[in-house]
């Protein structure tokens, strides 16, 4: 791609040239470089006051766009509106200052760099930065400096601007030397062509060469430079999608979302290195205009932002959701669980298109923060986390009639989940919250204290500078010489002995009597410390009591009952007879049913061993006799055993029972037909055994809601 470079003064050539404004297109990012930025070049300038050598600025990528009234030069910036911006705003506080101290300069600055001086006031201004920056940058031009908004880096940076270089007059460097150093900023020009250049190109090219670019910037510029009506769509969409999502100044979560929302799309991990060149495979393979990625775009950022800021959601008046909705997304953010996301895109998106009522979000969302705590105070490692949350959806609901039953799915799925993204019983969670090691992970420990003390549903009391303390001390002092090591060690980081106070420094390794002190004036947490203010001393067993009171407390409040469902499948099921088994090879296994009870097997011979099992309960002189028999369900003379009293002869004997052994080593086939013998064996009718294979194509099922 041809390009048109020269170098050029910044100051003379460029922004001193007449008639000519440069318009920040609304693709690009906000106005954003940092006082770091901002203070090196600042510092550059100083060295050219110093040294009087010029200096390269760096590069200016630029297309020639319209010509304005009185011959007006437009120029779109695809490249350098952060350096471009910079320069402005120092040009302004220089001139501000100079009016100040009585420098002549001022009218230079204003006459020649600020402002075109013989154009019709629309033009006067000769930088126009995008919409929320140009705002302010009117207001700053116009000085109205008090009405800026002062989050912004337009504001901020001005005034470090202006800062410096009233400290540099009172040092013997007036504005006039500075706007001399100004003179000697070199840079180089790229002018691009209309028509034959393509700035998406020259962007992306720019991006690789290491400019800080988001892939969100990116992605913004992707969907936004080459279209015809930029400016609606950039007003009617991106915009809302960044205000649905920053943070003040704070554009982090963009990229944040944009990732979500590529998992959940795809079904497929992806990490920042990949998002960008994702995002454009999914454009593309999507079909869409990039009106309709836009609009999606906003529709999903506005479900996003409730995930991110629920407390912000929570009070606005036309809540989207219910009250107790945001308490449970800000419980999954307080505990940093942002992995589940993707999925609860999919919940989200099923409630806002009336698949799903707000009860059930409600639930699902109770039931993922249940299963989610459990797992963190049971210690289970998070790294299967990402990769179960990605085909969670899909896994549950691949068989579509499960949305019928939404919340029973998710309930039956992941408490039959045999990996390590198994639930954990109640046992083990109960068994952790009083004995493991609590304070160890920061989220989880603010998270439980906080949350056993304000009571489910109901807002933070406590002060927000609140210390997490120890009441039995992480240092043995004198005072505390009746505790073992041994026991120290033990419960020294556990439920039972931590608490929290509004006081600033540590209680240390203070006397109990001292840190109940301390817990009564600085503490509101009346759950947390009511058996800590009326005891005495703080022995083993007042930890071992109040863990106990806690994690019960916890234990209520996030009790799940498991729901056993046969109806619900995870696959798309086929019932075989006795009658039709002989194409059973190569089928996978989910479940059999046997004397109207239905049983989850997903292995021929573990079905095998089970159904022997029931039928002994049955009639266990039966399978005793048959045992003693040597019995074989082979019909050729050469008769090889199957059920024996010792194994004996057995490829692979397994123990049924004290005196009764299984042949396992057999194939699928054998084992139905070892079923079908035994059966008729045992003198019941073969209706009463069926068992349940993956259908290879849903469009085998038939009646999939009945």
């Amino acid at each position: 791609m041809e390009m048109d470079a020269h170098k050029l003064w910044m100051l003379r050539d460029f922004i001193g040239t007449n008639k000519v404004l440069f318009r920040i297109p609304v693709y690009q990012r906000n106005y954003d470089w940092s006082e770091t930025n901002c203070n090196r070049l600042l510092d550059d300038i100083r060295t050219i006051i110093d040294t009087e050598d010029k200096h390269f600025l760096g590069t200016i990528v630029f297309m020639a766009a319209k010509n304005g009234g009185f011959s007006l030069q437009e120029y779109v910036i695809i490249d350098g509106q952060q350096r471009l911006t910079t320069l402005m705003l120092l040009l302004k506080a220089l001139s501000t200052v100079a009016q100040e101290v009585g420098d002549d300069c001022c009218h230079e600055i204003e006459e020649q760099y600020l402002h075109n001086k013989y154009c019709d006031e629309e033009f006067k201004v000769k930088l126009k930065p995008i919409k929320s920056d140009n705002n302010q940058f009117l207001m700053l031009l116009n000085g109205k400096v008090d009405e800026m908004d002062e989050e912004t880096h337009i504001y901020q940076n001005y005034m470090l601007c202006k800062n410096r270089f009233e400290h540099w007059h009172r040092h013997g460097i007036n504005p006039s030397q500075v706007l001399d150093a100004l003179t000697k900023l070199e840079i180089v020009e790229i002018v691009l062509t209309k028509g034959e250049d393509d700035p998406q190109v020259i962007f992306e090219s720019i991006n690789s060469t290491g400019l800080e670019l988001s892939n969100a910037d990116l992605i913004r510029n992707f969907l936004l430079m080459n279209a015809d009506d930029q400016e609606r769509l950039y007003e009617d969409y991106w915009l809302c999608i960044e205000k649905a999502l920053r943070s003040k100044m704070d554009y982090s979560n963009l990229d944040t979302f944009i990732m979500q929302y590529i998992v959940y799309k795809t079904s497929k991990p992806v990490n920042s290195r990949q998002l960008y060149n994702c995002f454009v495979k999914l454009f593309k393979n999507s079909g869409y205009t990039q009106e309709e990625m836009l609009g999606e775009l906003k529709y999903y950022a506005e479900i996003f932002s409730a995930f991110v800021y629920p407390k912000r959601e929570n009070s606005k008046q036309n809540k989207k959701y219910s009250e107790r909705t945001y308490q449970l997304l800000n419980r999954l953010q307080v505990l940093n669980q942002t992995t589940c996301y993707p999925f609860l895109f999919h919940v989200f998106d099923d409630y806002h298109h009336q698949v799903i009522d707000g009860a059930t979000v409600e639930k699902i969302l109770h039931f993922l923060l249940s299963y989610l705590l459990r797992r963190l105070v049971c210690g289970v490692p998070s790294n299967t986390l990402r990769g179960l949350f990605t085909y969670l959806y899909n896994r549950i609901f691949k068989v579509s009639s499960n949305k019928k039953k939404y919340y029973e799915s998710l309930n039956k799925f992941l408490f039959t989940v045999s990996s390590k993204d198994a639930m954990p019983s109640t046992y083990e969670f109960e068994r952790a919250l009083q004995h493991a090691n609590i304070y160890g992970n920061n989220a989880l420990c603010r998270f439980l204290l906080l949350d056993i003390e304000n009571g489910d549903g109901k807002e933070v009391l406590l002060p927000e500078n609140l210390t997490i303390e120890h009441i039995m001390p992480q240092k043995l002092s004198a005072d505390w010489n009746y505790i073992t090591q041994e026991e120290h060690e033990e419960y020294l980081h556990t439920l039972g002995n931590l608490s929290v106070t509004g006081y600033n420094s540590e209680m240390s390794n203070k006397s109990f009597k001292e840190k109940q002190d301390i817990i009564k004036e600085n503490s509101k947490a009346v759950v947390l410390n009511s058996d800590v203010l009326d005891k005495d001393s703080w022995q083993i067993s007042d930890i071992q009591a109040r863990g106990k009171r806690l994690a019960e407390i916890v234990l209520k409040r996030y009790k799940i009952e498991r729901i056993i469902d046969d109806s619900i499948e995870f696959e798309y099921v086929e019932t075989v007879t006795l009658n039709h088994y002989d194409e059973v090879t190569g089928k996978k296994l989910v479940s059999f049913n046997l004397f109207g009870e239905t049983y989850r097997q997903n292995k021929y011979a573990l079905m095998l061993l089970d159904v022997i099992k029931l039928l002994d309960k049955k009639d266990p002189n039966k399978l005793q006799a048959l045992a003693e028999a040597k019995y074989s369900f082979n019909s050729t003379k050469r008769k090889h055993v199957h059920l024996n009293t010792d194994g004996e002869g057995m490829r692979w004997p397994w123990k049924v029972k004290d005196g009764i052994y299984l042949e396992a080593n057999l194939s699928a086939w054998s084992c139905i037909r070892f079923i079908d013998n035994l059966i008729g064996e045992f003198g019941f009718e073969k209706t009463q055994f069926t068992f349940n294979i993956v259908a290879e194509e849903p469009s085998e099922i038939t009646n999939e809601d009945d």
